[in-house]
């Protein structure tokens, strides 16, 4: 006959040592002795499918670990262990709505728990429910103010919804309660950067490199950061770090090529802009080869992008003006008109275009798709 003391013991040290698969054999075994044997000790079978059950939810069975946790109620209606299970269960199935009513229940149990309150607010913000999200976060926060879990997701809900300020509010409490958590460091700095305050921005990437090194959204952040404070040969520097780890990045290609531009190096930047097009249809590599172009005044390759890109991404009206003003400064202005009738649509009307194109040199619209370069930035 098993020894269900020894063996249980057995699968709870498996359990704690994260070898979720060998333990739930154990329980398996145990379930199925205890249930041939006649055993009628209903504490001894709720920790069975207790353990059963949470084997197979960490092994992301979630569906297979239900019926264990539902097994459990039925022996005991207000198991909180059981309930946990369940609504667990059901945030990795996410079904919110069914997690909520399982921890509805454990409220009324043990209304203090604030782990439980917590993956409430979690599930409200899971379901775009910002209001309820932010009530049962600062609910959570007033029955622990340490609770690392609350102040991480209030302020990412902030962050998402852009109020920055409080977002920072909550996330500067983390970081006192622990100053190395890297991904809080990066988002901190993310803030500032959006602010174009560089300089504490990279303070925040710098202190996540101090723990990581290698961060690809500390490095990246940094590379922004001196972009923005136009110090492109140091920003090319921190773009060629995350290429040495990333070097088909198509992303990241584009912000060094669009840094040699800034730079006058027009041949480097039209290289990498070239080997990005090579892979993939990037719509501000084009836009940076039409700057290229238009730089080097190679008016026919100009052109000749900017109908390329056209012909992809038709609605962009910065990169039709453009081309209708290359051939105005060409005197070809049959060419330019062929350019408002084939794109016509994205313009209220024939007067404005004319009175957009008049207004502007190339360098006007030049500076225009610059800035829209920057929109991937």
């Amino acid at each position: 006959m098993m020894n269900f003391k020894e063996e249980l013991e057995k699968a709870k040290g498996l359990f704690r040592s994260q070898d979720y698969e060998e333990s739930e054999k154990i329980y398996s075994a145990a379930l199925q002795e205890f249930r041939n044997s006649g055993n009628t000790d209903k504490d001894l079978e709720a920790e069975i499918l207790q353990g059963k059950g949470d084997s197979l939810r960490e092994q992301l069975y979630f569906e297979e670990a239900i019926p264990y946790y539902e097994d459990i109620i039925k022996l005991s209606e207000n198991n909180k262990k059981a309930m946990m299970g369940m609504a667990d269960s059901y945030r990795g199935l996410k079904d919110w709505d069914k997690a909520l009513e399982y921890w509805f229940a454990i409220q009324k149990i043990d209304p203090t728990d604030y782990l439980v309150t917590t993956r409430v607010a979690d599930a409200y913000r899971k379901k775009g429910d910002f209001a309820n999200s932010e009530k049962y976060y600062l609910i959570s926060l007033d029955l622990n103010p340490k609770n690392k879990f609350a102040l991480m997701g209030l302020g990412d809900l902030y962050y998402k919804n852009k109020k920055f300020n409080r977002a920072l509010e909550y996330w500067r409490q983390l970081l006192d309660i622990n100053p190395k958590f890297i991904n809080i460091l990066t988002m901190v700095g993310n803030i500032y950067r959006t602010w174009k305050q560089f300089d504490k921005a990279i303070d925040y990437y710098q202190k996540a490199l101090e723990i990581d090194r290698n961060n690809f959204y500390a490095l990246y952040g940094i590379a922004d950061s001196l972009r923005g404070k136009k110090r492109f040969r140091d920003a090319i520097k921190y773009w060629k770090k995350i290429l040495s780890k990333e070097p088909g990045n198509d992303r990241i290609l584009t912000r060094l090529g669009d840094c040699y531009l800034k730079i006058g190096k027009l041949d480097e930047s039209e290289t990498i802009y070239k080997e990005v097009l090579a892979n993939s249809t990037n719509k501000y590599a084009m836009i940076g080869m039409v700057r290229v172009y238009i730089n080097k005044s190679d008016w026919p390759k100009a052109t000749d992008m900017c109908v390329d890109y056209l012909s992809k991404f038709s609605n962009d009206s910065r990169v039709v003006l453009i081309l209708a003003k290359i051939y105005e400064d060409a005197g070809q202005s049959d060419k330019t008109m062929e350019v408002y009738e084939k794109y016509s649509s994205v313009f209220a009307d024939k007067k404005e275009f004319t009175s957009r194109l008049a207004a502007s040199t190339i360098e006007h619209f030049q500076n225009q798709i610059e800035e829209f370069a920057d929109d991937e930035f």
